[in-house]
C-alpha cells in the first residue's frame, strides 16, 4: 500500500484556505464600517475601485455591479494571500506548523505583511481611496481576520496530516511492512 502525503502547503489548501480567511475578512470589514457610521458597501466598493476604478464609488455603478466584481476582486486577492502563505507555511520547520501559538503569531504577521503591500504600497500608487480609511483599524483587521484564520487553518490542516501519518505507520507496522 503506498503511503499517502498530506501536505498542508499545498496549493489548493493555500487558495481554499485564503478563500476561507477572506470571507472572514470581508465580513469583518464590513462590520467595522457600519460600526463606523459608513455603508456597508463602502468596502466592497473600495475592491469593485481596483477593477472599475474611482467609478466604482459613483451612481453609474449599480450596488449589484459593485458587490459582484468587488467580492470577486476580495476573493481573487484573498486565494492568491493564501497560496503565498502555503509557501511561507511549507518554509516554517514540521514542529512549529502544527503549534497553534506559533501559526498564530506568523499569521498575524502575514496579515500585517498583506496589509502593508496591499494599502501602503499598491494602494498608495494606484488606488488611493484604500487610504480614505483609518489605517490602524485595518492593520488590525488584517493580521486578526486574514493572517489569524490562515495560520489556524494551516496548523489544522498539519495536525490532520500528521494524525494521517501516524495512523498509516502504525498500520504498516501492524501488517509488518517497512515504512
Amino acid at each position: 500500500m503506498a503511503r499517502r502525503r498530506y501536505t498542508p502547503w499545498s496549493a489548493t489548501n493555500g487558495l481554499l484556505f485564503g478563500v476561507a480567511a477572506g470571507v472572514v475578512l470581508a465580513l469583518a470589514e464590513v462590520v467595522l464600517a457600519v460600526a463606523a457610521g459608513d455603508s456597508a458597501m463602502r468596502p466592497v466598493r473600495m475592491s469593485a475601485g481596483v477593477v472599475l476604478g474611482p467609478a466604482a464609488f459613483t451612481p453609474q455603478v449599480s450596488a449589484g455591479t459593485a458587490l459582484l466584481v468587488g467580492f470577486g476582486v476580495h476573493v481573487l486577492l484573498s486565494a492568491l494571500s493564501g497560496l503565498l502563505y502555503s509557501f511561507l507555511d511549507a518554509m516554517l520547520t514540521p514542529d512549529g506548523r502544527g503549534r497553534w501559538e506559533f501559526q498564530a503569531a506568523v499569521g498575524m504577521l502575514f496579515g500585517m505583511f498583506i496589509w502593508l503591500l496591499n494599502f501602503q504600497f499598491v494602494g498608495r500608487g494606484y488606488y488611493p481611496w484604500f487610504l480614505d480609511v483609518p489605517q490602524f483599524p485595518q492593520v488590525v483587521l488584517h493580521a486578526v481576520f486574514l493572517g489569524l484564520p490562515l495560520g489556524m487553518l494551516f496548523t489544522a490542516a498539519e495536525r490532520r496530516r500528521a494524525l494521517l501519518d501516524a495512523e498509516d505507520t502504525a498500520t504498516a507496522e501492524a501488517r509488518g511492512v517497512d515504512t
